[in-house]
This record gives structure tokens, C-alpha cells and sequence, in this order.
């Protein structure tokens, strides 16, 4: 069950639904949203693919990236993904479209997990988790935020089980990620002002 938890609420799962889910709150187009998330998902793929590579090449160990060095090698080539996927909404739409917002947000929680790592390995299925409820609420309100709410402990929970973290990496996944995305959104809510 934890592993099917596990692989349920994946970051690849859940970042999936965003775009749409943002695109259409922001436009009302069933048209649009789809649009964005069949661009949004070839970067997603494209993420996929390399790293299943690399796993491949022995590059990583596996997909849950155990080791530092690993989530290292992740952030950098998940990185340079984000800012080729920001080049198109900027260029096409402007910093103030939502999906530009929020692709500076992912970049800035990149770089801040690439810091983090160093010392702690935080959980990056949490931090998805909590991001993704949180601007789900933001979104849609409190209702879908509640509901959402309920993936993280649970989430939480298999990532412990399955010990591919300890009760401190959950913590500092969440809180990291619960506060990258609150950021995000009140620098987009002042941009868009």
C-alpha cells in the first residue's frame, strides 16, 4: 500500500494537473488548459525520460534518488528543464501569465532543495504534495484544499514506511515546499496587481 501511495501522488503525477488546473482557473477555456498542459507535458516527459536514463547509465540508483549526489545531478538537469519550459509562456505570454509565475517559483524551490540538500535530504514528494494543495485552495477554495490536505499525511506516511526518509526530511519537505509556493503566489498576486 505505501508503495502504491507512494507512486499515486508522485511529484510527476501531481505536477501533471497544475498547469491545466491554473490555466483554466485564470481563462474559464477547457481549449486553453489543455493546450498548456499537453505543452507543459512534454517537458514533463522529457524530465522522465532523461531521468530514466540516467538510472539506466547508473547515474542514479533509482528514481527515488537516495543518495545526495544523485539529487544533486536531479535538481541540476530538472533545473535547466524549468528554465527552457519558462522561455515559452514568458516569450509567448509575459512574466505576468500564471504558468511564467509559477515556473519562477519552481526554478527558485530548485535551487533552494539544491541548497537544502546539502544537509538534509527534504522530501520532494511532500513538498509536491503540500504545493499542490495549497494552490489548489488558492485556486478553487477551501473545499478541494481539504480534500487535497488529506494526500500529505498519507504521502508522509509511505515515504516513512518505505524509509526513503525520516519524520525530519518529511518536515523540512513540506514546510520548504508550503512556503516556496505561499511565496510564489503572494510575488504573482503583486505582480498581477
Amino acid at each position: 500500500l505505501a508503495k502504491f501511495v507512494s507512486y499515486l501522488f508522485h511529484p510527476v503525477s501531481l505536477f501533471m494537473l497544475v498547469p491545466f488546473l491554473v490555466v483554466y482557473r485564470q481563462t474559464g477555456s477547457l481549449f486553453y488548459g489543455l493546450k498548456w498542459e499537453i505543452f507543459s507535458a512534454f517537458f514533463i516527459f522529457l524530465g522522465v525520460v532523461l531521468s530514466l536514463l540516467a538510472k539506466h547509465e547508473g547515474i542514479f540508483s533509482d528514481l527515488d534518488l537516495p543518495r545526495k549526489e544523485e539529487r544533486f545531478k536531479f535538481y541540476l538537469m530538472v533545473l535547466a528543464l524549468g528554465i527552457l519550459y519558462f522561455a515559452a509562456p514568458f516569450f509567448f505570454k509575459g512574466i505576468l501569465f500564471p504558468l511564467t509565475i509559477i515556473t519562477l517559483g519552481i526554478i527558485a524551490g530548485l535551487l533552494v532543495f539544491t541548497l537544502v540538500n546539502r544537509y538534509l535530504k527534504a522530501s520532494m514528494h511532500v513538498a509536491v504534495a503540500c504545493a499542490f494543495s495549497i494552490t489548489l485552495g488558492l485556486l478553487y477554495g477551501l473545499i478541494p484544499f481539504l480534500i487535497t490536505l488529506a494526500i500529505i499525511p498519507l504521502l508522509s506516511w509511505s515515504r516513512i514506511t518505505l524509509k526513503k526518509h525520516t519524520l525530519n526530511e518529511i518536515i523540512a519537505g513540506g514546510f520548504l515546499g508550503s512556503l516556496i509556493t505561499i511565496a510564489t503566489f503572494l510575488i504573482g498576486k503583486y505582480l498581477l496587481w
